[in-house]
């Protein structure tokens, strides 16, 4: 049976006006070869309509990628089910382990959440993430079961009904117990990190310190606005980066990765209007950093 690898993405601020070549090349991570070949296969749309390479794009714009059959790798794919948490006929919520990317990109085309999904739902089933979380951040991470519901929850977000708190353990203790951040975060060309800048996209990051353990804070925090790597680059910009978070200058010496979880998500379902809370407990490397000494 003909299987043709399909990727949705919804279109940020910071793409507001791009060509759509150059959001699969800088944003997606494609090659030319492969932007043509997916010109050549008719497999570029927008918001379910055929698209050029050269039309602009724009915020909440709905593009999606189908890419021919040759073009889909031949690796194993994943064969463990999804941790779901909640689902209903139009959201699925799953708890994302630390060290998987919450969709298929150019570097992990088949060993990432969504087609994790695919592969449990089978293959009428279309990735349709809402929000993100980084690779080696875990907990929550809510996906619409359709185009209708993807487009209502992405409202949601927006206006912040879709809520999520995160749990965060940061070296160093807070001056005080709680707090907002407000800073500037942009992207540099060649660079992993974000960088504080008055002329980056406007950041809100609400923290409350809930304990302290061997010289850390512990953390619920919030975000306004939803930045990649607002967080990380926020906790380290006050002088607290998150343990394990090395690329903010944190150190491994207590977790291998940065100590930052999804733990707690509110939103309205798009149909019915009933409002769902979903928790999902700390996994074990953040428990046994906030256990350790004890």
């Amino acid at each position: 049976m003909t299987m043709r690898k399909t990727i949705e993405i919804e279109i940020e601020s910071r793409e507001n006006g791009l060509a759509l070549k150059a959001v699969l090349s800088k944003e997606v991570g494609l090659s030319r070869r492969e932007i043509s070949r997916l010109k050549f296969a008719h497999g570029l749309f927008i918001n379910g309509q055929e698209a050029r390479v050269t039309q602009p794009v724009y915020t909440g714009d709905q593009v999606t990628l189908i890419f021919p059959e040759k073009d889909t790798p031949h690796a194993l794919r994943l064969l463990q089910k999804p941790d779901i948490l909640y689902e209903d006929d139009d959201i699925v919520i799953v708890n994302k382990p630390a060290g998987m990317v919450c969709h298929p990109s150019h570097e992990h085309l088949d060993d990432d959440m969504g087609t994790l999904l695919q592969n449990y739902y089978g293959e009428g089933f279309t990735i349709r993430a809402v929000g993100r979380l980084d690779k080696d951040v875990s907990g929550i991470m809510v996906y619409a079961k359709n185009q209708p519901s993807a487009a209502r929850l992405s409202k949601q977000r927006s206006q912040e009904v879709l809520h999520k708190v995160y749990d965060a353990v940061a070296q160093g203790i807070f001056e005080t117990d709680s707090g907002t951040l407000r800073y500037g975060l942009r992207k540099v060309e060649g660079r992993k990190d974000r960088k504080i800048s008055s002329d980056g996209q406007q950041c809100i990051t609400d923290y409350a310190v809930v304990g302290t353990c061997q010289g850390c804070s512990i953390l619920k925090v919030s975000i306004r606005t939803g930045r990649t790597h607002q967080i990380r680059a926020g906790m380290a910009q006050v002088g607290h980066p998150l343990c394990g978070d090395e690329l903010y200058g944190g150190t491994k010496e207590r977790i291998n990765r940065p100590a930052l979880h999804c733990g707690h998500v509110e939103l309205i379902q798009p149909f019915t209007k009933e409002k769902i809370t979903v928790d999902c407990d700390l996994p074990d490397d953040m428990k046994c950093l906030l256990t350790e000494g004890e």
